[in-house]
């Protein structure tokens, strides 16, 4: 008797000759409701932040893990104050910081903007302030999951996908997002996922805890499903193994000195510049962004290209991702630069391609107001279009079209993020932005069919500045 051989296996999806069709597919994404109305705008009103702070109560799987509650009963260790005592954009000498503080860092409030409808910040920018990308940080076998909304930290269990020894790892809960974002909800958590991974190298370097990122996550965390929609992994971040070791403490227990500036200096601290990170504000009643049309000096620009130039640093295992990647800059009214189009190298190089005017209309260089909604890219002194090849990606890596596209998300959120803090360091917003027209880009920028614009960062400086509360808690008394 012949035995019929068996059937090959499916295809995973977003594999075989349609993935390039199914990465640009995910990468330009739209929502897929009206995002008009957010009946989850205020935070109290959020299923996902609410089952979050309730989870203590529900989770059962974690009782083996020690206790990970801040003992100072100040809330999360965020160090402010070692923030405080650092340059922008300089690292700290090598420190006993733990990776617990500098995860806490990360995630803590910064403040709370009274006339926003999203009121709450922090280190990084969220859609809508919703922070769907959530971190564990995995040291000496505790694992602690930082919960901003009650304050403290829970202790969740080994993870279960591989990852040993001491890291930080990312995961993403999408249904923080509106429903009404649909597809795009993918897009916006990958996103942010490079905003989170950037804040955790950059602000671990100013700690004096240089992370790398090690890989996609496989941690499956069952201790998550109590909470709404599934708990999507993301990347590790593990100690950057060029780091210089830790050094001893004296004997009187003084801790590793940082990089302090001197009196009268004026220069710029990385707690000044994760105060000051900001996505643009209007007045009240209205949402969206305003700008003061005014020059930007020259610093700022060779800032930018400085920062691109050093933005490898950690990237680790999505180095490969942003060879796919291409980055775009529109320039008005910035002193010793010729206003029009650049094309930015990674390297920070900038070559001029052409005027503004061609971006008029699809690039949101210049945006008419429409009620209650306020988009003042024509006030903006340079704005960023970071752009996807899609052959290039499919070609780089045999990964299928949904692990390519988070790749490629994330390595555009890490460049965004580093934007966004040597923007803040010279007094500009950074908005980051989906709401363009991505064919009409394409078509300003001359891009061929496999080339996809996939995210936007407008930068220019405030018109207003609504009051704010400041509600970081710096350890032993203000800096």
């Amino acid at each position: 008797m012949v035995v019929a051989p068996p059937p090959p296996p499916a295809p995973e999806p977003g594999s075989g000759p349609a993935r390039p069709a199914s990465l640009k597919a995910i990468l330009m994404a739209v929502p897929s409701g009206d995002t008009r109305v957010d009946p989850e705008a205020r935070p109290e009103r959020q299923r996902v932040r609410s089952a979050v702070a309730a989870l203590a109560t529900d989770a059962t799987d974690v009782t083996d893990a020690t206790d990970a509650t801040d003992a100072t009963g100040g809330g999360l260790p965020a160090r402010w104050d070692l923030l405080a005592r650092t340059r922008w954009p300089a690292a700290a000498p090598a420190s006993e910081v733990s990776l617990y503080e500098v995860a806490a860092t990360v995630c803590a409030p910064v403040r709370f903007e009274v006339d926003n409808p999203y009121p709450e910040h922090r280190a990084y920018p969220s859609p809508r302030a919703k922070f769907p990308v959530r971190l564990v940080a995995q040291e000496d076998g505790v694992g602690r999951f930082p919960r901003p909304e009650a304050g403290d930290a829970l202790a969740v269990p080994a993870p279960g996908g591989g990852e040993g020894g001491d890291h930080i790892r990312t995961f993403a809960l999408p249904d923080a997002l509106p429903s009404f974002y649909g597809p795009l909800r993918t897009v916006l958590t990958g996103l942010e996922t490079g905003h989170v991974l950037a804040s955790l190298a950059l602000l671990g370097r100013a700690l004096g805890r240089p992370l790398s990122i090690a890989g996609p996550s496989g941690a499956a965390e069952a201790w998550a499903a109590p909470l709404p929609g599934a708990a999507v992994p993301g990347y590790v971040m593990t100690p950057d193994p060029e780091a210089p070791p830790v050094p001893s403490p004296d004997p009187g227990g003084t801790p590793s000195p940082v990089i302090a500036p001197s009196a009268g200096s004026g220069a710029t601290t990385w707690n000044q510049v994760v105060w000051a990170r900001n996505s643009g504000r209007a007045p009240r009643g209205v949402s969206g962004f305003t700008g003061a049309h005014r020059p930007a000096p020259a610093a700022l620009w060779h800032a930018a290209l400085s920062t691109l130039a050093s933005s490898g640093r950690g990237l680790g295992t999505l180095l490969p991702a942003r060879s796919g990647l291409g980055l775009f800059c529109w320039v008005r009214e910035v002193e010793d630069v010729a206003d029009g189009c650049y094309e930015i190298g990674f390297d920070g190089t900038a070559r001029r391609v052409g005027e503004l005017g061609t971006a008029r209309g699809a690039l949101l260089v210049d945006s008419a107001a429409a009620p209650g909604l306020a988009f003042e890219l024509d006030a903006c002194n340079l704005v960023w279009l970071v752009t996807a090849d899609v052959t290039a990606a499919c070609r780089t890596s045999d990964a299928p079209a949904p692990r390519l596209a988070a790749d490629l998300l994330a390595a555009a959120g890490w460049t965004a993020q580093h934007l966004s803090y040597a923007m803040a360091a010279h007094g500009l917003f950074a908005r980051p932005l989906r709401s363009y027209d991505a064919e009409g880009a394409a078509t300003a920028l001359g891009l061929g069919p496999d080339r996809v614009p996939v995210y936007q960062l407008a930068c220019g400086p405030n018109r207003f500045t609504e009051p704010a509360l400041d509600v970081r808690h710096f350890p032993g008394g203000r800096a």
